[in-house]
């Protein structure tokens, strides 16, 4: 019965998408498999994405589909439209296994120039341990003197924007694909709806030499936190930012230190912390330093986690960065193994005339190979890109124990 309501309603879109007049069908799919030659089954990995999309002036309508090992893992809906000052996105997500529902969201907004009012809903499906649930945020921003001042205002009720994350049960757990991370969470309070907190966010750029983003809320019995954080830029003269994040709450405070420097070639930063002992600040704690270089096509990063107990280096996926482990565990963000101290990356973009061709080399070090440099593996890997709507790439891994994984992906979009 649910299939056929789902059919039914793909069939009424399509009629009144032909009533419009259609701008055509658009799309991507992109598919990976890896096998790993050591391995007693050698197929180590598959995933595959088919996003089909149905466009018209102003809506456009797409379907997306995931698979893994374990079959169908996701299926969700997209709908898009933008009316001049009105503008609408909205989402929704199935477990094609078992047919439930698990999510939907929609954002709808108004343009006014200098003031945008929004209204954010969502609802989730029940499950064996939840009932069904939804939320709202009414949200109010605006944007002064070009940019230089934005704020905004909004109230929840029933749900907020932190985002909320589904986690797919499969055996392949090193996928991106195992997660699907949505804005708005109606999930923070229960039924029936009420006021459930208010979030109020400042930005500034003072003198072209500072920035200060302030973000306030409050919960349903009033304050809960503050949070601060004051950037100066280019200070001495010198490409030399530095950052410092403030957080309070009731019961506790708490203070980041994050300097970086940047240059015309590249970008060298420096992740701190400052260490205290109650409020007396005693030193500054360096657990990590990334070096990004870039010159005739080609560039080369080095990121090194100095601190291999505490913290990870994280995937591109993830921003490619050191990053606290319990952070990376709570936000669900994919992280190298943590014995991984240092990565050199190496990128090579040569683009001829109606396609580009491009080389990767990623070479990880190890505090517990115990091999020449604490090499650990590196993975070499070539893309070619046909036109601009067929790309293929393959890339090999070996590490410690020799040939570990070879790669082979596609990706054909229309």
């Amino acid at each position: 019965m649910k299939a056929r309501y789902l059919v039914f309603g793909i069939i009424v879109c399509c009629f009144a998408v032909s009533a419009f007049g259609s701008d055509g069908f658009t799309g991507s799919w992109e598919a990976e498999i890896g096998i790993s030659p050591q391995q007693p089954d050698p197929f180590h990995s598959f995933q595959s994405t088919l996003d089909v999309g149905l466009s018209l002036s102003f809506v456009t309508v797409s379907s997306i589909s995931d698979f893994l090992f374990d079959g169908w893992l996701w299926q969700g809906f997209n709908l898009e439209a933008d009316l001049s000052v009105v503008h609408f996105d909205g989402q929704m997500l199935f477990e094609p296994q078992s047919g439930s529902f698990l999510y939907a969201q929609g954002h709808v907004s108004l343009d006014l120039g200098m003031i945008t009012l929004g209204v954010y809903g969502a609802a989730t499906g029940a499950t064996q341990s939840d009932s069904a649930n939804y939320g709202w945020v009414f949200s109010i921003g605006g944007d002064i003197m070009a940019g230089m001042i934005t704020f905004e205002s909004n109230t929840f009720i029933g749900a907020n924007l932190s985002g909320i994350t589904f986690t797919a049960d499969t055996t392949q757990t090193d996928s991106t694909l195992v997660t699907k991370t949505f804005l708005t969470d109606p999930t923070i309070d229960v039924l029936p709806l009420s006021f459930s907190g208010q979030e109020f966010k400042f930005h500034a750029l003072a003198f072209g030499c500072a920035e200060i983003d302030s973000i306030t809320t409050f919960d349903k019995t009033g304050f809960d936190s503050q949070e601060i954080e004051l950037t100066f830029l280019n200070m001495f003269g010198l490409p030399f930012h530095m950052s410092l994040d403030f957080t309070y709450t009731l019961q506790t405070k708490s203070y980041v230190f994050t300097p970086s420097l940047e240059t015309d070639f590249g970008c060298l930063s420096v992740y701190t912390n400052l260490l205290r002992t109650g409020n007396a600040i005693t030193g500054v704690e360096i657990y990590g330093i990334a070096f990004r270089f870039t010159i005739a096509g080609a560039t080369l990063t080095s990121i090194s986690n100095l601190n291999t107990t505490d913290y990870v280096i994280t995937t591109p996926d993830f921003g490619f960065l050191v990053e606290s482990l319990a952070n990376a565990t709570t936000e669900g963000h994919l992280y190298y193994p943590q014995e991984y101290w240092e990565i050199v990356s190496l990128d090579v973009d040569i683009p001829p005339y109606g396609c580009g061709f491009s080389f990767s080399l990623d070479t990880f070090f190890s505090n517990q190979t115990g091999l020449l440099f604490d090499w650990a593996q590196s993975t070499m890997g070539v893309t070619l890109a046909l036109g601009s709507s067929v790309e293929a790439s393959s890339s090999i891994t070996v590490g410690i124990t020799g040939f570990t994984e070879w790669t082979l992906a596609v990706r054909v979009s229309w």
